[in-house]
């Protein structure tokens, strides 16, 4: 079996993330995706990020629809920081029949060198990168060009930012996350500013 990792905060998962993991499971035939929420990612700030138990919540009813993606805890469960690396060991050791692919943005390809053991992280699984708006157009180290694939997926505007920034400000965000996760962040009120 084949299975593209997609790792994110996802938050909230938005119609981008599914565009561009059906492209990508489609480019690479793929029989799976996992997406992976993770409970504290290294590069990303903590300030706006929702509660695991609700991003995984929100990534569940995402996928729901799709027999070929599923979501995988792995990263969710997990103490500290959830390193790409761990997580890729974990998996491979669970899973030694399975090929992983690990699919990223070209904004963390950007900065894939300063990753926690990325050297690790390359030799064991190709690189899936697919572009993401604002990215520098070229390869984060040389060292990494023959591990990486680049999906062509189109150029997705809509980010977790614009959605959490449409909630502070009580805009409309229906159509830019899937209805189940629209009416979850409604129902449990996430991303308003504090009272």
């Amino acid at each position: 079996m084949t299975v593209g990792l997609f790792g994110g905060s996802f938050n909230p998962p938005h119609v981008a993330h599914l565009i561009v993991a059906e492209v990508v499971r489609d480019q690479f035939a793929l029989d799976e995706v996992w997406w992976i929420p993770n409970a504290t990612p290294p590069h990303k700030p903590n300030d706006e990020l929702a509660a695991v138990k609700h991003r995984l919540a929100m990534t569940e009813r995402t996928v729901e629809s799709n027999t070929a993606f599923r979501v995988c805890g792995v990263e969710a469960h997990r103490e500290g920081v959830s390193y790409t690396v761990e997580t890729l060991r974990v998996l491979q050791d669970q899973h030694p029949d399975t090929d992983f692919a690990l699919i990223l943005g070209s904004d963390s390809l950007d900065h894939f060198a300063d990753w926690h053991r990325p050297d690790e992280i390359a030799e064991r699984v190709p690189l899936v990168v697919y572009k993401r708006p604002g990215a520098i157009e070229s390869v984060a180290a040389p060292r990494f060009a023959n591990h990486v694939q680049y999906a062509a997926a189109p150029v997705m505007e809509i980010s977790g930012t614009e959605v959490r920034a449409r909630r502070r400000a009580d805009r409309s965000i229906r159509h830019l996350v899937p209805e189940a996760v629209r009416s979850y962040i409604e129902t449990h009120d996430l991303y308003r500013p504090p009272d």
